[in-house]
């Protein structure tokens, strides 16, 4: 699995005023933040579009594509498999909860080169992971206010206990705050899934940059 330390969500309903410019629409302005943060390190930025319809969705995935092609960014798409299927070279990974489509379903309808994370919200879920997963998505690990329908929070000691019981990387996800990075990877975290860390009063790069220098700290021995 391709590194997944620096992991960022967002559709164009998540972005503050202070995000876009007077002449942009919300989708150019996500466009341009995410190509800036794909030029400063992002691993992974998976689109998170629910209000969007399939066909408004497919373009904002090729004009991402387009303006990230010369990073090392991978870029994903949450839970729509019909939009993953349509979208063979565009998308490097299909992110599915719990209540999605069965990962081994959605397989045979994507391009095979599509990977597919997993969210995980309980740690008995473990015994239902497909071989088809690459890495999971566990959370939420603290109390969050960008996803109405979340569960209930882990806390870091259940996370703990569910790195330890899998051999796939673990994104962690749910109210982190930048500060929380480096203790998270202090525990074992693959990567930190974040919102609001990113879009918030302050300059998404410069927040980038401070996440990262949190990672590499999380990592030292």
């Amino acid at each position: 699995m391709s590194n997944l330390q620096s992991y960022f969500i967002a559709g164009p309903e998540n972005l503050l005023p202070n995000h876009i410019y007077k002449s942009e629409k919300p989708n150019n302005a996500l466009v341009r933040i995410v190509s800036e943060l794909a030029e400063n390190g992002l691993d992974v930025f998976q689109l998170r579009a629910k209000s969007m319809k399939d066909n408004e969705i497919i373009y904002l995935i090729k004009d991402l594509s387009a303006a990230t092609f010369n990073t090392k960014m991978k870029l994903c798409i949450n839970d729509n498999v019909n939009v993953a299927s349509k979208c063979k070279g565009l998308i490097d990974i299909l992110h599915l909860g719990q209540t999605d489509m069965d990962p081994n379903e959605a397989k045979k309808l994507i391009d095979q080169n599509i990977q597919i994370g997993l969210s995980i919200t309980d740690e008995n879920q473990l015994g239902n992971v497909p071989n088809c997963i690459s890495y999971l998505g566990v959370g939420p690990i603290f109390s969050t206010g960008s996803k109405s329908d979340a569960s209930e929070p882990m806390g870091s000691n259940t996370l703990k206990k569910i790195i330890n019981k899998t051999n796939l990387p673990v994104v962690a996800i749910g109210g982190i705050s930048i500060e929380d990075v480096c203790d998270l990877f202090k525990i074992g975290v693959s990567g930190v899934a974040v919102i609001s860390a990113i879009l918030n009063e302050n300059n998404p790069t410069e927040n980038l940059k401070k996440m990262k220098e949190n990672i590499i700290k999380g990592l030292e021995k």
